[in-house]
């Protein structure tokens, strides 16, 4: 194969395009991970994936998770979760129609989150639908010395539920969002993760805290803790620090959520529709 890594952005994200995802061998692998470790984000264009063939290529990364909201996984491969606006022939959403929508990385709410998500784009709207990246790397970079010696040793505390979450809202429309929040409070107990991450594989030191997921820092009173994170929040979504996707029907586009926070950005309506498949593969302990 004649793969070619192309950068997307100065702080973070690269293309790839010359592999087919269902015949590449080994080598070509290590060059996937590799850029997926040096590029946080990857781009791999102009896939043609079955479930199987998605789920097998998430594998080579780790364990795919089970996912939390068992009602949209996919029927022929239950590792898959569908995101989707659409609707069946009686009207029923088909997919999860708000994934994503406020900052975050993924399943920081678990003892041991996500390593890598990967989302295989079949349909896209005409317009919006754009997915947000920042580069945690680069906004712990970025502190000032007097506050990375303030967050060394903090823990943030981080929940699934939005209605602990004074920093989100629930979506009008995803049905019955309140009963779905209070099943998984009881299902899925709070954790705590160091503000500070290092990366198990690279040793870089991210910042790891997000306005979705991240409630408050342990051993802080709630007005000190808000402030804190309501400011280490907003420092790592400049600008200057971020990427936006702009997605191609056939992306496979893949991110290291132990130092990238993303978000997705909306900006369409049914029956403008789009239509994803997602894995999650399983990371390790924070620290």
């Amino acid at each position: 194969m004649n793969i070619q890594i192309t950068r997307l952005s100065n702080t973070l994200g690269a293309e790839i395009t010359g592999v087919d995802l269902n015949t590449y061998d080994d080598a070509t692998f290590e060059e996937i991970n590799a850029a997926y470790l040096e590029h946080q984000v990857l781009c791999i264009r102009d896939q043609n994936l079955d479930p199987e063939s998605l789920v097998t290529f998430s594998e080579r990364f780790g364990v795919v998770e089970p996912h939390d909201n068992l009602k949209f996984t996919l029927a022929q491969q239950p590792k898959i979760l569908v995101l989707s606006n659409d609707v069946d022939e009686d009207g029923n959403q088909i997919g999860v129609i708000d994934a994503g929508d406020a900052w975050h990385t993924d399943h920081s709410f678990k003892t041991h989150p996500a390593n890598c998500t990967i989302l295989y784009s079949l349909k896209n709207p005409s317009q919006g639908g754009v997915t947000d990246f920042t580069n945690m790397y680069a906004a712990y970079d970025a502190l000032s010395d007097d506050m990375k010696a303030r967050i060394a040793n903090l823990r943030g505390r981080h929940s699934i539920s939005k209605l602990k979450n004074k920093r989100v809202q629930i979506s009008g429309a995803r049905e019955d969002a309140v009963e779905f929040y209070k099943r998984q409070e009881k299902a899925i107990p709070d954790v705590d993760h160091p503000l500070v991450r290092t990366h198990p594989v690279t040793g870089r030191k991210s910042l790891y805290c997000s306005p979705r997921f991240t409630v408050g820092i342990v051993g802080l009173d709630e007005d000190e803790g808000d402030a804190l994170l309501d400011e280490l929040i907003a420092h790592s979504i400049k600008p200057e620090f971020r990427y936006s996707h702009h997605w191609r029907d056939s992306d496979v586009v893949m991110w290291d959520n132990r130092c990238v926070n993303h978000r997705a950005t909306g900006g369409y309506e049914y029956p403008d529709i789009r239509h994803l498949y997602r894995t999650t593969v399983e990371g390790g302990p924070t620290g």
